[in-house]
């Protein structure tokens, strides 16, 4: 038995609150090790008044390159729990596993209250459970400078002929608020239910992350009547309505920082950055700066979130739009970069003005750290969805395509991870169809294994009439509002896909998910105990049968029942 590979950690992911009296508990251990894992468990007080301890199996789930994890749920009654772990080896040799380590298993080690890890008491609002709404979500990220120009009255003066490239950092196309009303019959029609926008404040850039006013809507895209009007047209079709914030940092032509420039150290705004010397600028001699910046550029001062005044200044912003036009999420830019207290502090805020608001954090690696624990329901999930991108571009091997997913899908407790923010590109990465070479079938596949995986599937505005573009800023093309008929047909073979999605939310989040490689095909399944639905990808050179015994929902380079090479097939049977 190698007891280096076997880990549970209490209060954490490994021990997921449900609901009330509801846990699920994981334990891992190293692969090909265990044959049989169970826990033995007891409320505590009841056990020392003469209860018998029980004893449930828990079951193989999923397997990364290192490790087998286990699950099982539990029903707790008094909501009290102590519990251990009893392990069987390939050889038969038992082993008990709890707070205290290992430890022989023998009838007295069972009795030894030591032994047992300890949930003193189920609370739920502990587990800080997100909202419902977003796991029955699909969201569309629009770039409001690039969606559509739906009022040329406040056009910046140098704005270029829509879609007219090469996109620069400087361009203006006069994308704004009235062009994305102007289109939300068509993203309602596409089955869009979330709406996730970029920065609509006051700033000088077209991406408006340099932002000078938090309270106002940048001209450019309108005033604040046109985006209630966005939000009461968004609600009216059930679209929610995501706005995106930059707390890391301001732009440097916020009135603060001006004020900082201008009044030195006497500036009432002194300590609202991390400021390191005066006057504010660059060294004379070594050219770098006394102040710190998001990243290394000068425009964005970061802001100091531990002083209680930002702090308090900062959530009146969140509670603002909440409060006065009704929105349903925040996105917090550059959130691994600020301080836990503060998302503390404005994660509770915000809940209090509407439980149900969905709060997610950008971060682009594994961040427990932000998930719960006060803070945020989920994180934009870039661990998740980079390995698709490599998985079609052939850079992985389906094992290790599916090690690295495991991982990932590892990482948060249950609710949160069915709420993690899933998107194959954003704004700030090159464009799906760019990625994979312009493979349209590449592109549906990979569109599809997203759809298939738990957590909330974001789509990149354009994505469905094959917009394409490289790096910032070329990613940041016009909307193509006038695609051709190819383009016409990915678009319904996206808003097929969406709609299925939508259709099968709730068995999503509750089915069981395995993996099964045949060959070069990848085979992710989702299994209920009613129906079983199966993603088939062929990433092999040569064309592969399809099953006769099973149902094609949607497909891509399927002739024949067969199902050629970069194409997939979506499936389904029920239970009899």
């Amino acid at each position: 038995m190698q007891l280096a590979g076997i880990l549970h950690r209490p209060e954490s992911e490994d021990t997921a609150i449900l609901a009330d009296h509801h846990l699920l508990l994981r334990l891992k251990t190293a692969r090909q090790d265990i044959q049989k894992v169970e826990v033995v468990f007891a409320d505590m007080y009841l056990w020392q008044t003469g209860a018998p301890l029980q004893q449930t199996a828990l079951q193989p789930g999923l397997v990364t390159a290192a490790q087998q994890v286990w699950t099982c749920p539990l029903t707790l009654p008094t909501n009290r729990l102590i519990y251990a772990f009893k392990l069987t080896d390939l050889t038969g040799q038992t082993l008990g596993y709890g707070d205290d380590g290992f430890f022989a298993d023998t009838a007295t080690n069972w009795q030894t209250t030591g032994h047992y890890f300890h949930l003193p008491y189920l609370h739920v609002s502990d587990a800080q459970l997100p909202p419902t709404w977003v796991k029955k979500t699909v969201w569309y990220q629009i770039f409001p400078e690039r969606f559509a120009n739906g009022d040329a009255t406040n056009d910046p003066q140098n704005v270029a002929p829509w879609g007219v490239g090469p996109v620069k950092r400087t361009s203006f196309y006069g994308g704004d608020l009235q062009g994305i009303i102007d289109h939300l019959d068509d993203l309602a029609d596409l089955g869009i239910n979330g709406l996730y926008l970029c920065p609509l404040f006051t700033a000088p850039s077209n991406h408006k992350y340099d932002t000078i006013d938090h309270f106002e809507i940048d001209p450019h895209f309108g005033t604040k009547k046109d985006f209630q009007a966005l939000v009461d047209a968004a609600h009216a079709r059930g679209m929610k309505v995501m706005l995106d914030a930059v707390f890391n940092h301001f732009g440097n032509q916020s009135p603060q920082w001006l004020d900082v420039v201008k009044n030195g150290p006497a500036s009432r705004f002194a300590d609202w950055f991390h400021i390191h010397g005066w006057p504010v600028g660059r060294d004379a001699h070594t050219g770098t700066l006394n102040y710190e910046t998001f990243a290394t550029g000068a425009a964005m001062p970061k802001l100091n979130t531990q002083n209680p005044v930002v702090q308090d200044y900062l959530i009146a912003i969140t509670k603002y739009w909440v409060e006065q036009f009704n929105i349903d999420a925040w996105r917090f830019d550059v959130a691994d970069e600020v301080d836990h207290g503060f998302w503390r502090r404005l994660c509770a805020a915000l809940r209090q003005v509407k439980p149900d608001v969905y709060l997610l954090g950008e971060a682009w690696h594994s961040s427990q750290a932000l998930v719960n624990q006060g803070q945020f329901d989920a994180v934009m999930n870039y661990p998740l969805t980079q390995p698709i991108l490599a998985l079609f571009k052939h850079e992985l091997s389906l094992k290790d395509y599916i090690h690295k997913t495991n991982l990932q899908l590892l990482q948060y407790p249950q609710p949160n991870q069915q709420v993690m923010f899933n998107a194959l590109d954003t704004h700030d990465t090159p464009r799906l169809l760019t990625v994979l070479q312009g493979n349209q079938q590449r592109v549906q596949a990979a569109l599809t294994l997203l759809m298939l995986l738990p957590g909330t599937p974001c789509l990149y505005y354009g994505t469905e009439v094959g917009v394409a573009g490289g790096a910032d800023p070329d990613n940041r093309r016009c909307m193509n509002w006038q695609p051709t008929v190819a383009e016409q047909q990915g678009r319904t073979f996206v808003k097929q896909l969406i709609r299925w999605r939508l259709a099968q939310a709730e068995f999503l989040a509750k089915s069981q998910l395995s993996w099964h490689v045949e060959g070069d095909c990848l085979k992710l399944i989702r299994q209920s105990a009613t129906q079983t639905v199966t993603g088939i990808f062929n990433l092999g050179s040569t064309t592969v049968s399809l099953p006769t015994t099973v149902t094609v929902i949607m497909a891509t380079g399927l002739t024949a029942g067969q199902i050629a090479s970069d194409g997939f097939a979506l499936t389904v049977s029920k239970a009899h």
